[in-house]
């Protein structure tokens, strides 16, 4: 399994990916990248799994990104959980509605790994 995060915040971005180590995850590939324009690199040039994203990056917001996603069609059911820590009603709504996964800051790590284990086991269809 191949993971993105995306996670401005490297502290963070480095937190989620030691706990994605200690799973059951048959993992071949960890990528952590800071930007959505970075993400979009990583997308276009390794075969992804699953991406973890942050809605607040910059240069490239992952709105944006998820945006650009839907337009390429070697990446555009890429399964993803959207992390944010905005209290927005109307950005779960378009998320979720979405088939997209969202994971609300600050989340307990049980919570990450019951969501990608969903995903994991096609628990989730994704539609972007």
């Amino acid at each position: 399994m191949n993971i993105l995060v995306v996670e401005n915040n490297r502290t963070k971005g480095k937190e989620i990916i030691q706990v994605l180590r200690k799973m059951d995850l048959n993992l071949e590939n960890l990528y952590q990248v800071h930007t959505g324009s970075k993400g979009l690199e990583i997308l276009k040039t390794y075969l992804i799994d699953l991406m973890l994203i942050d809605i607040d990056i910059s240069i490239i917001g992952g709105l944006e990104v998820l945006g650009k996603m839907r337009t390429v069609s070697d990446y555009s059911e890429v399964p993803t959980i959207v992390i944010s820590s905005r209290r927005d009603k109307k950005l779960f709504n378009a998320v979720t509605s979405s088939g997209l996964d969202y994971l609300h800051k600050p989340f307990s790590w049980r919570m990450l790994r019951q969501k990608i284990l969903k995903f994991k086991n096609g628990d989730v269809a994704y539609v972007l």
